[in-house]
């Protein structure tokens, strides 16, 4: 089976981010697709633009905004031109945007502070730390391009109209967008809770690894039915308050976040967020502090484990560990290793020891090089793996042993894997985990769930990396029999 690197997107992420030469870097995704840094191509390569698809843009509907529409053309940073198409909508009120940047397998990647003032318009990708400032002069924008000090320009031309967005249904309990200051950073949420004045057991959301959003959205994949606001939708309408919050380094405030988390993202740093963010929840009025449970998903149950396991203040009610990876993190990475970077390599036994051996050395503290006889693929992973920016977390993350964290959970504990998730092995790593476990945690495995605990109906023998693309596509729904699994544990930890 075709497994995907989903517990180094962070890492690439961060070595993206950091790299001195200029080029457009955007995040790494979170979960379900192969885990590689995106940037422009070497200055060797081809590099298509994204031509316009008309020659004259249609009129505009009678309420748009000069900007709304679909708009085509690129960035050009040093000669080197960037393909993007980006989506204006201001049907809803404030205006609204997103991005698709082919070249790099970007699609519908959400833009942040969407202004127009007059001619002049600005748009961001908090996540990248990507800013344009550009002016409208009828059918075009164009203006200058800046992302970590590397500077371009950008000019795209309006090719179409953009569909208006379909009015969100209220839902029939209370929302809000909230934030709160961890250190100088911010962090971003959504708190959901029922109608009427409580006390309502509560869930914290923790998302896996990379720059995954509240939502469980991946930057670059289609889509944006995240399973965390689904799974928060069924549980509030349950009768439970819940909280999901972003990474810092993903969502609105990454931009500002950004310059302050490079180099120090810790175990210790995601556990202060997951501290941060229980410590808002049950400040707010209606909250049971002594029914707080969390909801974890993939590297997120490490920390969710790592945070019970610290004599926290408020410790959780119980835990509901979802993807949740049993081997060590370096066993599970050399499974990846070998069923997807280096499965087409003749000699792949040969090269798996070559890395190995790398890998022995890094976590030894000792000067890492990994043999050139490995792929560049190969070769791109453990640069990421090993870069300062990354450290100490890439290293962490590798030393990490899941079962022995489990084993040290005394709490009420669900344990859920998917038979179809092909990111953890259910069979492997759920063995490993049932071995620590004591008689406080519960297994499930469903039959038809993937990573993010959405149905998943192909065979299990035809699913492949592809399968990944469509994790968020608007008509995914989660796995019934998933959902129906959490809910009646939660109230049999209730009852």
């Amino acid at each position: 089976m075709f497994r995907f690197l989903s517990l180094l997107a962070f890492v690439l992420l961060l070595v993206a981010c950091n790299r001195a030469q200029p080029e457009t870097t955007l995040p790494a995704t979170d979960l379900p697709e192969p885990e590689t840094a995106t940037s422009l191509p070497p200055t060797d390569a081809p590099t298509p633009t994204v031509a316009p698809t008309e020659t004259s843009a249609p009129a505009l509907p009678a309420d748009a905004t000069p900007l709304d529409g679909q708009w085509e053309g690129a960035i050009d940073i040093a000669g080197q031109q960037l393909g993007i198409i980006v989506k204006f909508d201001s049907s809803t009120g404030a205006p609204t945007a997103t991005i698709d940047i082919p070249q790099q397998g970007a699609a519908d990647l959400p833009l942040d502070d969407v202004r127009l003032e007059g001619d002049a318009i600005h748009f961001a990708i908090g996540s990248a730390g990507a800013e344009f400032d550009g002016v409208i002069d009828g059918q075009t924008i164009s203006g200058d391009f800046a992302q970590a000090g590397v500077t371009g320009t950008f000019e795209i031309s309006r090719t179409g109209d953009v569909v208006a967005a379909t009015a969100t249904p209220i839902p029939p309990y209370v929302v809000e967008e909230v934030s709160w200051p961890l250190g100088e950073t911010t962090v971003g949420a959504t708190l959901t809770r029922p109608e009427g004045d409580g006390p309502f057991a509560a869930v914290v959301f923790v998302a896996g690894s990379g720059p995954t959003d509240r939502d469980w959205n991946s930057p670059l994949l289609p889509g944006r039915n995240g399973s965390a606001a689904l799974l928060a939708d069924e549980l509030t309408r349950a009768g439970y308050a819940t909280l999901r919050y972003d990474k810092r380094f993903t969502g609105p405030f990454a931009q500002q976040n950004m310059p302050l988390l490079l180099g120090n993202i810790t175990f210790q740093s995601h556990v202060d967020e997951l501290a941060s963010a229980v410590e808002f929840l049950v400040a707010q009025p209606g909250i049971d502090p002594a029914q707080v449970f969390v909801l974890a998903n993939s590297e997120g149950t490490l920390h969710a484990m790592n945070y019970q396991n610290g004599d926290p203040a408020t410790p959780f009610a119980g835990l509901i560990l979802t993807g949740a990876p049993g081997r060590p993190l370096t066993e599970v990475l050399h499974q990846q290793m070998a069923e997807n970077v280096l499965s087409a390599e003749p000699n792949r036994d040969e090269l798996l020891v070559l890395w190995d051996e790398a890998i022995a050395a890094f976590l030894a503290g000792e000067t890492a090089e990994l043999d050139p006889a490995l792929p560049d693929s190969a070769q791109q992973v453990f640069a990421g793996l090993v870069a300062p920016a990354n450290q100490p977390f890439s290293a962490e993350l590798l030393a990490a042993q899941p079962a022995e964290l489990l084993a040290n959970v005394t709490a009420p504990t669900l344990v859920i894997i998917g038979q179809k998730d092909i990111q953890i092995d259910w069979q492997a790593d759920g063995a490993v985990l049932e071995a620590a476990a004591g008689d406080n945690v519960t297994f499930s495995y469903p039959a038809n769930a993937n990573h993010i605990l959405k149905l998943e109906e192909t065979p299990v023998e035809e699913l492949t990396a592809a399968n990944g693309a469509n994790y968020n596509a608007a008509d995914r729904v989660l796995d019934a029999e998933t959902v129906q699994v959490i809910l009646d544990w939660l109230a049999e930890q209730m009852s």
